[in-house]
């Protein structure tokens, strides 16, 4: 089996996004990482190379905006989409402004991913 093109680490504290996300990757042949809080995100981040982090803004741990702050002083920096039940233009902005390619709004939809993937990693 030939190896994954791209990698990408999916971090939410709920289980079913994790399974659905990883689910959607794997059916676009990239290879999945996933952690259930910031602190696992950044042990994986640490062993680990990812193209892209997904991650959950309101985690009980950190907040996606800490992981992705964590991730810019850290190299090699993947690309980062952060994702809220709480989308707003505001928070929108705030990712934007940190660094981020993208807000996804939760639930997330497979053709956002799609178009994530294919505007990021053609």
């Amino acid at each position: 089996m030939a190896p994954a093109r791209h990698i990408v680490l999916i971090a939410d504290d709920d289980r079913l996004v994790r399974e659905s996300l990883s689910d959607a990757f794997d059916g676009l042949g990239w290879g999945v990482r996933t952690a259930a809080c910031g602190r696992e995100a950044i042990g994986l981040l640490e062993r680990d190379r990812c193209d892209l982090l997904m991650s959950d803004i309101d985690m009980p741990d950190m907040t996606g905006f800490q992981l992705l702050d964590w991730a810019r002083v850290h190299p090699p920096t993947p690309a980062v989409v952060l994702m809220s039940a709480r989308a707003e233009p505001a928070l929108w902005e705030a990712a934007r402004r940190d660094g981020a390619i993208a807000l996804l709004p939760k639930p997330i939809a497979f053709s956002a991913v799609r178009r994530v993937v294919a505007q990021w990693f053609a």
